[in-house]
């Protein structure tokens, strides 16, 4: 468990075990390092003190079993994304998928399970034996979540309502996205699926990314090249259904100006290129012109921003909801959610803390000493009862034996 938890504190620092050496001065040697992680040796506190400074964590955290395990399917663009901050991202996602677990579970239905505002959720994979499928299986969705032929308007909203936990992470700009499984510990292997864009994206890029990394879920993997072009098509295919898309430019054009890529863009949150790519995979434009016309988006720069008005980023709620839930209901402090979700209280919570810690400041001596009294009885009860909270005296115990 330990070393479990150390490893994947130093990679979420981005630390290689020779950089961590150094940033703790020598303290440690890449061996001890090593062979705490492989659970060949059990650190002590004070070693374990000195890694969570270090490493920016608790000292609880190496003492917490993992709640989940996360199976990652594909990085988009891994390739240029350096190994170091892939392990980062990966880290991030984890532990955040740990306290997003907890939380669901935390409020279940009448079955046990977790909230589901839909009653579909993800369907199990599917095969695609070619581009053309993905056709068929984005409409198969459509019909099955019951959301008819028309635009998204929300499509991380469409996803947290199908079961999904959706994640927008500031991220290097390097990284679109990503999609994986995560298995719910002591939950009868009960599997979330997870889809993770980035937050410093445009909207219609963030919904292209998620409607991108939902195909690799939901489309049986074949070779690396052959699962991108299957999970753009499909993308392409649940944001822009082929009827939606003949209704909107006809059977045939020999052309399609710019201002009606942006109309069109904005009525369906799909970027101007995904337009074209979307009306020649169609058959709508010839390849010819599209080629041509991607030339001048190139020129003009507008493969890296496209003209007119952006679509505004879409944020996930669904997490920011459980904690705010967590904490009205007094399963969690106030300073316990800002801590997993910052920013989450509001102003006027926080206003309402002072107002109530500045009324005990006027209390009689008497009748503050009473209220220190009882919150020193209940601190040394948590304490007593609390298995974090005396792990370390545990651990230096069976260390020192």
């Amino acid at each position: 468990m330990i070393g479990e938890r150390l490893k994947q504190a130093r990679l979420g620092a981005g630390l290689s075990m020779d950089a961590l050496v150094a940033k703790m001065d020598h303290f440690l040697t890449k061996q001890a390092i090593s062979k705490y992680e492989t659970g060949k040796s059990v650190p002590g506190s004070e070693v374990l003190v000195r890694l969570a400074e270090v490493l920016s964590v608790k000292t609880s955290y190496f003492m917490q079993q993992p709640k989940v395990n996360v199976e990652f399917i594909a990085y988009r663009k891994h390739s240029r994304l350096p190994k170091a901050e892939a392990n980062r991202l990966q880290v991030r996602i984890t532990n955040h998928l740990e306290h997003y677990c907890w939380l669901a579970a935390l409020f279940p239905t009448s079955d046990g399970k977790p909230v589901q505002r839909a009653t579909t959720g993800i369907p199990k994979p599917r095969q695609a034996k070619s581009v053309e499928d993905a056709e068929r299986i984005a409409k198969e969705l459509r019909e099955e979540w019951k959301i008819g032929m028309d635009p998204i308007e929300n499509m991380v909203e469409t996803l947290e309502d199908h079961a999904s936990a959706v994640l927008a992470l500031d991220a290097d700009e390097r990284f679109d996205g990503i999609s994986a499984w995560a298995t719910v510990h002591g939950d009868e292997g009960r599997m979330v699926p997870v889809l993770v864009t980035n937050a410093g994206m445009s909207g219609d890029r963030q919904r292209f990314n998620l409607a991108h990394e939902l195909g690799h879920l939901i489309i049986k993997q074949r070779s690396v090249k052959e699962d991108e072009d299957t999970a753009h098509r499909f993308a392409a295919a649940l944001l822009v259904p082929d009827e939606a898309a003949y209704k909107e430019l006809g059977r045939s054009r020999s052309r399609i100006e710019f201002d009606e890529l942006l109309l069109l863009k904005h009525k369906y949150g799909l970027s101007m290129q995904a337009w074209l790519r979307r009306a020649k995979d169609l058959g709508v434009i010839s390849p010819s012109w599209y080629k041509n016309t991607v030339v001048i988006f190139r020129k003009r720069r507008w493969h890296k921003q496209e003209p007119g008005k952006q679509v505004a980023p879409e944020r996930p709620l669904r997490f920011k909801q459980l904690v705010l839930r967590a904490m009205a209901e007094g399963i969690i402090s106030r300073e316990r959610a800002e801590e997993l979700n910052p920013g989450v209280v509001s102003l006027i919570g926080r206003e309402g803390e002072m107002t109530k810690a500045k009324k005990i400041a006027t209390l009689p001596l008497d009748e503050r000493r009473k209220l220190l009294k009882v919150a020193a009885e209940r601190a040394a009860h948590e304490y007593e009862t609390d298995k974090e909270l005396t792990a370390f005296t545990e651990l230096d115990v069976a260390v020192n034996d």
